[in-house]
């Protein structure tokens, strides 16, 4: 695992083996990366999505080999995983007493947008979040309906 910043300040990628020992490293970088940014108000909604897209990537994908990468783009950031797996994932109704499946219903709760897209070596499962100014009250971005399909995204208004 050797992160890597590129020139531009708005973009950070890093190559990792998804494993459940590496997650708390992986978010402190991010953590680090969006403070660089302005962005910690962002940290603790990018965390958990991140972390349930690893999750996904060891459990669905057969390989833990994947690429991180988290751009800010002026209104909002972006992250994807990248891996080797050709199956999109698809979201499920979760069930609250099971030990998993829940992943993707909460990146919908909490991200602004999300999805999946087929790659030439793989897949890309993404996430956005909207840049607004630290809030000190409840977050705002928790979307009213849950759209349970495969690849599900919200546009971004």
């Amino acid at each position: 695992m050797h992160p890597t910043a590129d020139h531009c300040p708005k973009r950070y990628e890093q190559h990792l083996h998804a494993r459940p020992e590496v997650l708390a490293s992986v978010r402190h970088a991010i953590r680090t990366q969006l403070d660089s940014w302005g962005l910690g108000h962002l940290a603790d909604q990018a965390t958990l999505c991140l972390t349930e897209l690893l999750a996904n990537v060891g459990k669905h994908t057969g390989s833990t080999e994947c690429l991180l990468t988290v751009h800010h783009d002026g209104d909002r950031i972006r992250a994807t995983v990248s891996d080797t797996a050709r199956a999109l994932p698809v979201m499920r109704q979760p069930n609250f007493l099971a030990e998993s499946g829940r992943g993707l219903f909460l990146i919908e709760r909490t991200a602004h947008s999300w999805g999946a897209t087929s790659t030439p070596t793989g897949k890309e499962v993404w996430f956005e979040l909207r840049i607004r100014p630290p809030q000190n009250g409840p977050t705002e971005n928790a979307p009213t309906t849950v759209a349970p399909v495969a690849g599900a995204r919200r546009p971004i208004s």
